[in-house]
């Protein structure tokens, strides 16, 4: 049986090349075009109290000096945030997708990378090396103005080469004239195969917070794809999808929002869980969204929604 080694966080153990891994068992190897990753409760549990250890590990301060010069200086999670960078460039080179179901891939965070049958697109998208996806995607939607959930090189590198960037916050000349009187972007949009319906949510009950985040209602084909950024206490009555059901909601549990009432105005047919360890913010911030509020957010959803679950860096999720 030809193998190939687990990641760090998994110990000495082989598993057979091209099976379905969990996050970073395969990454250091090139693999066929991939397929998503599914756990079962029990493993996922295991993985939850692993990466808690190996990112409280990481002080905010390291992470940021991480991002200005590349050295992981031997860290377990800052090895990761870089191998899961290079596994979903690879694994996006080499998927086809041939229905409406898109394939997505968490590279950090709340950052996604959608590859559809016409477009390649990402979604808040933040990592050192993003802006080597820029001459391949096809557009960008930004949630939010946080410095977690966009890089300036990554939205110079997309105006640049003439991309669409979408956001209630950038000038990008592509997305004004799609826009155009609408100040915030609220709207409805189509870009090659994707259609985008873009509304305002709470960030938090705090003034500021109100309407500063942007969530974004996809549609591909009959598949349709809810992602809500950051999205805070009291803003769940903001959360409507009216073109349905959404096939899959990319969901941060960690701003205060109400979990349980979220999830049950949402009624997604399946959750998965962004924005874990957030290493920019400091060790045992809320914002790190660690393994407590982690398991307390797992509670509150499971009962709702069962197939509710976490993304972690590198995994591909659909």
């Amino acid at each position: 049986m030809k193998t190939t080694r687990r990641g760090f966080l998994f110990g000495g153990a082989a598993v057979a090349a091209g099976a379905a891994v969990p996050p970073f068992a395969a990454l250091a190897d090139a693999q066929p075009a991939s397929v998503p990753v599914r756990r079962s409760e029990e493993r996922e549990s295991e993985l939850i109290a692993k990466w808690d250890k190996a990112t409280e590990a990481v002080e905010s301060d390291v992470y940021k000096t991480y991002l200005l010069d590349g050295d992981t200086r031997g860290l377990k999670a800052l090895e990761a945030n870089a191998l899961a960078f290079e596994k979903v460039m690879r694994e996006v080179k080499a998927t086809t997708v041939t229905g409406d179901v898109p394939a997505i891939w968490s590279v950090y965070n709340m950052g996604y990378i959608v590859k559809t049958r016409e477009s390649l697109f990402s979604i808040d998208l933040n990592h050192r090396r993003g802006t080597e996806f820029a001459p391949m995607l096809d557009f960008a939607l930004i949630t939010h103005n946080h410095g977690d959930h966009w890089r300036k090189d990554f939205y110079d590198a997309m105006t640049g080469q003439g991309k669409i960037v979408v956001s209630n916050f950038l000038d990008n000349p592509r997305f004004n004239e799609m826009k155009g009187d609408s100040a915030k972007g609220v709207g409805t949009y189509r870009i090659k195969d994707v259609e985008i319906r873009t509304s305002l949510i709470d960030h938090s009950d705090a003034a500021w917070g109100i309407d500063f985040t942007m969530a974004f209602e996809i549609r591909i084909g009959n598949w349709l794809l809810y992602h809500t950024g950051d999205s805070g206490r009291g803003t769940e009555p903001k959360l409507v999808t009216p073109w349905g059901r959404p096939d899959l909601w990319l969901f941060f549990p960690g701003c205060g929002i109400n979990t349980a009432k979220a999830v049950e105005k949402v009624n997604a047919k399946r959750i998965v869980f962004g924005h874990l360890w957030e290493l920019g913010h400091k060790t045992r911030h809320r914002g790190r969204l660690d393994e407590p509020l982690i398991r307390r957010a797992l509670a509150a959803a499971r009962p709702i929604v069962q197939d509710t679950s976490l993304a972690f860096w590198g995994d591909r999720i659909v």
